[in-house]
């Protein structure tokens, strides 16, 4: 579910994931983008930037996600 925010607002999903720093670098991404797909020159930058954007949201998700399971995995692995 948050692949699927992360698609449509991707600072939204960064922020959620509990990665504020990202998620405003992630936000002059995805304000910069729909500034230039106004544009009418600059359209196919804006969906390039968009997509750079998201990729960069579900990728620092994922990393966030496998760094929560190692950690779960080495304290239960840790003695009592």
């Amino acid at each position: 579910m948050i692949y699927l925010l992360a698609f449509f607002c991707s600072p939204l999903a960064l922020l959620l994931t509990g990665k504020p720093f990202q998620a405003l670098a992630n936000l002059i991404l995805y304000v910069l983008s729909i500034a230039l797909w106004i544009t009418i020159i600059f359209h196919h930058a804006g969906f390039i930037l968009w997509a750079i954007g998201v990729l960069h949201a579900v990728l620092s998700i994922n990393h966030a996600r496998e760094e929560r399971r190692a950690r779960r995995i080495i304290e239960a692995s840790r003695p009592n």
